[in-house]
C-alpha cells in the first residue's frame, strides 16, 4: 500500500526529472538565500515558488532556514555588526584557510 506522502514524492522526483526548469531539493538549498534576500529574477523565484508550494519538505526547510536567519539577525546589535563589517577579508581567508588546514576539518 502506498502511503500520500510516498505517492506525492514519487509525483514530485516525477515531474523534476521530465519538465525542464523544476528545481529539485539540492537546486533549491543551492538558491535559498538568494530568494530569502530577494536577489532571484522572476523566472527563478516562480521556479522556487513552485518547488515550496509541491514539496513539502522544502517548504518546511524555508520556514525554519527564514527563523534562524531571523534570529541570528536579532543576536547582533548594531555595535556588533559594525565590528563584523570591519573585520579585513584577508584576516577571515586566513582563518578559514587555517581551519581547512586542520586535522578532520570539515567531517562530523
Amino acid at each position: 500500500m502506498i502511503t500520500r506522502r510516498k505517492l506525492r514524492w514519487r509525483i514530485q522526483h516525477w515531474l523534476e526529472a521530465r519538465l525542464p526548469g523544476l528545481l529539485t531539493c539540492t537546486q533549491f538549498e543551492a538558491v535559498v538565500d538568494a530568494y530569502i534576500d530577494g536577489e532571484l529574477g522572476s523566472v527563478a523565484r516562480a521556479a522556487v515558488d513552485f518547488h515550496t508550494r509541491t514539496c513539502p519538505v522544502c517548504r518546511r526547510y524555508l520556514t525554519a532556514y527564514r527563523k534562524v536567519r531571523d534570529l541570528a539577525a536579532e543576536t547582533l546589535t548594531r555595535p556588533e555588526a559594525e565590528a563584523l563589517e570591519s573585520v579585513p577579508d584577508d584576516l577571515v581567508a586566513a582563518i578559514l584557510a587555517a581551519r581547512d588546514a586542520e586535522p578532520g576539518a570539515g567531517s562530523t
